[in-house]
């Protein structure tokens, strides 16, 4: 609580004591006044990424739900920048002199874990409730593991009230989970949604005791089957969009995957074919057991290897010993940028992706602080405003999209003067600007505007626009945009073709070709 009650009550004292270009300084000094030791540094930096984090999603609106355990790896992501903040806040604690335990305890360690355990509790949840769908064995063991974590935060919140003999027991007695649709609070944690498969039971035949689970697709009707229709080992029809990859080339992703797991008792030996040289799997066979973990295969491309005009959709065989067959079909392109294209943001998946502090212009400020990325935000200077300055964003696109999304990623704000809305010109390739208004004009004076609801807990405004009735055609082309007010604060902007998947924040960069 210390940090950001300072941090707002230091900028009431004087606004101009923290920049918005660089808040380190604001958590290196407090460091130094609260520690002063060797620690500063470290402490400095755990407090900025914790902020950073904690500024996705407030906690109280983080589902099991919210980050997308299926598309661009965001709930592992996210995650995973937990536990990576988590080992250097213990790392600081085991080093904090004896006298000064409590107090790294409570400012540094402390809001660390609690969110870490939150956060995983959450995701972990999510991910029992989607493996149980697919009647993956593991749901079991995620289960337990939601339980466990359960119990970790509890603990957690003792250790807090046992400090110091007791002086800050009860402080962080507030219940935080089982909250529902009202305001009331919980009057104890409680946690729901939790699901379990009878793990001594066979599957159905028709679907095998081996299961095949592709990255960003949950499966065709998971987990049901109808032996007078469906068609499996392999899977056909209208099954074969559950076991499809997406599309793999030179300028997007890396690697692609699939899950391999058990569903019923038995033990399972597996293999994994690739019917060319150059497909790399990560892992080719072994033996799954009915209470150990699943396995995930990645996939990757040496396309050293790969024909120029290679662009099929090849099949990855995978089989048991047991008599159980899958095929995970992977689209590959090896299809190259025009020569004459030199720089700029490039489509692979149906999207382009691009941070909008890339190229930073005069005029516009870097709030490197700012936003829900890595890349952070970007303002118009106030003293700028009257100039204009266009922000001009070059990509590529191999699609050709009748009605291409521009999706406008803005942080949090408001129209603070009713006769001065925010507001910001777009224009693509050569075409004439057009005039957008941030959040709509309210119908009574005082209203919040529509939409505010879900954009507050998702802090940020999504805008969406139509680029073009005609369609873009493949190739080269530009966005333009003037932001018109310094109370605009710009993310990140997406154009979408057609592949964009559901996620809470969006798809990560585009490939740039400098």
């Amino acid at each position: 609580m210390e940090v950001p009650l300072t941090f707002a009550l230091t900028m009431a004292w004087d606004i101009n004591s923290i920049k918005a270009t660089d808040f380190s300084g604001f958590y290196q000094e407090m460091a130094q006044v609260s520690f002063g030791n060797d620690l500063t540094q470290q402490i400095a930096t755990v407090w900025q990424h914790h902020d950073r984090l904690v500024a996705l999603r407030r906690h109280e609106h983080i589902e099991p739900t919210t980050f997308s355990l299926l598309h661009y790896d965001e709930a592992d992501q996210v995650v995973s920048r937990w536990e990576n903040l988590l080992e250097s806040a213990e790392d600081i604690y085991k080093q904090a002199p004896e006298e000064q335990k409590a107090a790294a305890f409570e400012m540094v360690l402390h809001p660390v874990k609690a969110s870490y355990i939150f956060t995983k509790l959450q995701v972990t949840l999510g991910r029992n409730q989607l493996f149980a769908r697919q009647r993956r064995n593991t749901a079991n063991k995620l289960a337990r593991e939601v339980l466990d974590l359960f119990d970790a935060d509890y603990s957690l919140s003792e250790e807090f009230h046992a400090l110091l003999g007791g002086k800050w027991n009860g402080i962080m007695r507030q219940t935080h989970y089982g909250f529902g649709d009202t305001w009331h609070a919980p009057s104890r944690d409680m946690i729901s949604g939790l699901c379990y498969v009878q793990r001594r039971q066979s599957s159905n035949p028709i679907v095998g005791q081996m299961g095949v689970a592709v990255e960003d697709h949950e499966g065709v009707r998971p987990g049901r089957t109808n032996e007078e229709s469906d068609r499996t080992h392999p899977s056909r029809r209208d099954l074969v969009a559950g076991v499809t990859l997406g599309l793999i080339s030179r300028y997007g992703p890396s690697k692609r995957w699939f899950d391999i797991f058990t569903r019923g008792p038995q033990v399972i030996h597996w293999k994994a074919t690739a019917p060319h040289h150059w497909i790399k799997l990560s892992i080719s066979s072994g033996i799954l057991d009915p209470d150990g973990d699943d396995v995930r295969v990645e996939i990757s491309i040496d396309w050293e290897w790969v024909p120029d005009d290679f662009d099929q959709e090849v099949l990855i065989n995978v089989h048991s010993e047991e008599g159980d067959f899958e095929q995970v079909h992977l689209p590959i392109t090896a299809r190259r940028l025009s020569d004459d294209f030199k720089h700029g943001f490039v489509e692979a998946d149906g999207f382009v992706s691009i941070p909008a502090s890339h190229q930073p212009i005069s005029g516009v400020r870097l709030l490197p602080d700012c936003g829900r990325t890595a890349a952070g935000s970007i303002t118009v200077d106030p003293a700028a405003i009257d100039q204009l300055p266009k922000l001009e964003y070059n990509f590529y696109t191999f699609s050709h999209a009748k009605k291409p999304v521009l999706l406008l990623y803005f942080n949090m704000t408001l129209d603070l003067d009713p006769a001065n809305p925010m507001t910001y010109d777009l224009a693509v390739d050569n075409g004439a600007f057009e005039t957008h208004r941030l959040v709509a004009k309210a119908e009574n004076s005082g209203d919040l505007p529509g939409g505010w609801f879900h954009a507050v807990q998702d802090c940020t405004w999504l805008r969406k626009h139509y680029l073009s009735e005609a369609g873009i055609v493949p190739g080269e082309h530009v966005i333009t945009l003037r932001l018109k007010h310094s109370n605009l604060i710009l993310e990140k902007l997406v154009v979408d073709f057609g592949g964009v998947k559901e996620s809470y924040l969006g798809p990560p960069p585009s490939f740039y070709l400098s």
